[in-house]
């Protein structure tokens, strides 16, 4: 399945989709008041890396994983281009080990790989900032859209999942994006610090 799904990307990297989006997902720019202070940053399955930029441009240290080799050599060209301070990372994130109390920010978005969220829980420093925008339920009920069910939150999800959490912001329904109309669960949570 993994050299599936690298395959499956590196072509669509190869053949320009996503090359074209700069703007990062919505979530970075609605947390950006509770990222003040610039840490450390693991921006999971980052494709071309679009948040990985925005966020190393604002002077996190950010490592960017995905299984697609030719996202992350996008990635990787335009932080020489830019100076950037982004360590790539080829990895299969259901087999990618994230060490305790690392990271103060990670961000995921448009990717659900459920296993990983009790190494969220842990990977996160006290005090550090989760951030999620990925697809729900309304992606398929309201909007019929094609994705399975495997890969989109129900209602509710994230608030259980993370229910020790300081939620700063949720919301989850259907969202005006520059692509278009698209069924999503956003979350901007804290660690506690204790």
């Amino acid at each position: 399945m993994a050299e599936d799904d690298r395959a499956r990307w590196d072509e669509r990297y190869a053949e320009g989709d996503w090359a074209d989006i700069d703007e990062p997902a919505g979530i970075l720019e609605d947390a950006e008041a509770w990222l003040a202070e610039p840490g450390l940053a693991l921006d999971v399955a980052c494709g071309a890396g679009r948040n990985a930029l925005w966020l190393a441009r604002r002077g996190f240290k950010v490592m960017a994983v995905d299984i697609s080799w030719e996202g992350l050599q996008r990635l990787q060209r335009r932080a020489r281009h830019e100076k950037l301070d982004i360590q790539i990372v080829l990895a299969d994130l259901e087999s990618f080990a994230l060490a305790p109390d690392t990271f103060d920010l990670i961000v995921n978005s448009r990717f659900l790989l459920r296993s990983l969220f009790p190494a969220f829980r842990t990977a996160l420093k006290p005090g550090g900032l989760l951030l999620v925008e990925t697809f729900n339920v309304d992606e398929i009920d309201v909007l019929g859209g094609d994705i399975r069910h495997a890969y989109a939150l129900e209602r509710g999800e994230l608030r259980q999942v993370f229910w020790d959490f300081e939620t700063l912001l949720y919301e989850e329904g259907v969202f005006e994006e520059a692509e278009g109309e698209r069924g999503l669960a956003r979350m901007i949570a804290r660690r506690p610090a204790g």
